[in-house]
């Protein structure tokens, strides 16, 4: 069993990782300057959401398991397989991305091709080591996150200008009410709680590291937001890829150590490895149930293999970008609503079995 804090940092850094990367911009890109309130949005519906959730989820099964028990065999592998397909969509615009900003930022001269094989490599080696190992250096390490993260928005207080919040709503306020919505995806991650449910002592355990999971990875989301937004104003904030790494490009801390992004570069390497090798571990563990197979390790090599097969298919980080767009509109429903879904069935087949007996 995986103690609560081990599976809350597990849960913080997939929810937070995505705003390292180039899901800002895509914020940005629908409501402007008001991405922050459209973040605000977001944490208040997935906590609602998620009080949902806990309510009528109660079973110490995952959604897989319950499948099973409500639709038999066959059922099990459909669901099995669509959940595979959500964290296989969410992995692949990670595994593309990342090796993009490593090469922009720190190795020029090196293929992406190399620096995406030693990013898997390192992966795999993580996802051998198996969920209590990765649950482990998430809760020593993000700590330490944590603090790199306060001090990077500490150091940027004297280019903060609350005139680039203004106007308040943006692009307008459906753009941040209705088509915000789709930025919900940030919080897609939440159903990896519940596939790790065997994971854990008691139903208490997933609901009190949900919300934490949701409130501190979506403050951090908050703040990263906020702070971009405050500094760079609008339609300029819409035009960098990477809006995190181009606010690091602008602390310069001494004449001895002024590539702040180089620092900041390092930790975000080191949250991104976690998550993915988290990711290929639960992946792997997916497959594992969904076909009944005894072990999950001899399958986490064709897993990474189809991955990056996979990601070789999108040719830049813009084709990323994309994907993370579609990832938008179909991830984040099935993430919030096949606990539901399932949950209420087992209730009702559990009920049938009671009458007949």
């Amino acid at each position: 069993m995986l103690q609560r804090k081990k599976i809350t940092s597990l849960i913080i850094n997939a929810i937070a990782i995505k705003m390292l990367l180039t899901y800002p911009k895509n914020i940005v890109l629908n409501s402007g300057n008001a991405a922050w309130i459209q973040i605000l949005y977001n944490i208040i519906i997935t906590v609602l959401i998620f009080s949902v959730i806990s309510v009528l989820y109660k079973s110490k099964k995952n959604i897989i398991e319950a499948a099973e028990i409500c639709g038999g065999k066959w059922l099990k592998i459909v669901v099995g397989i669509v959940v595979a397909a959500i964290l296989t969509v969410n992995y692949i615009s990670v595994l593309k991305i990342f090796p993009e900003t490593v090469k922009v930022i720190l190795l020029q001269d090196t293929r992406v091709e190399a620096i995406m094989i030693v990013f898997v490599a390192v992966s795999v080696i993580g996802a051998y080591m198996g969920i209590d190992s990765i649950s482990t250096i998430h809760y020593l390490f993000l700590p330490i996150a944590g603090v790199v993260m306060i001090s990077f928005l500490v150091l940027l207080l004297p280019y903060y200008k609350l005139d680039n919040l203004f106007p308040v709503f943006g692009n307008g306020t459906k753009s941040i009410f209705v088509t915000g919505l789709n930025s919900m995806s940030i919080f897609s991650d939440i159903i990896l709680l519940n596939i790790l449910m065997p994971f854990m002592k008691n139903y208490s355990e997933f609901k009190k590291s949900g919300f934490r999971a949701i409130i501190i990875g979506g403050i951090a989301a908050f703040l990263i937001m906020l702070a971009y937004c405050s500094i760079y104003p609008y339609p300029e904030s819409k035009n960098f890829i990477l809006p995190v790494y181009q606010l690091t490009k602008m602390i310069h801390l001494s004449s001895f150590f002024s590539r702040f992004e180089t620092f900041f570069q390092f930790v975000w390497s080191i949250l991104i490895l976690l998550y993915s090798s988290f990711y290929l571990y639960t992946l792997s563990y997916v497959w594992q149930i969904t076909f009944n197979l005894k072990y999950h390790k001899p399958i986490i090599i064709p897993v990474i293999i189809c991955i990056f097969g996979l990601s070789l298919t999108q040719n830049s980080i813009m084709d990323s970008m994309r994907l993370e767009s579609v990832i938008s509109y179909i991830v984040y429903p099935f993430a919030f609503l096949l606990p539901v879904i399932f949950e209420i069935a087992l209730k009702k087949v559990k009920g049938e079995n009671h009458e007949n007996s």
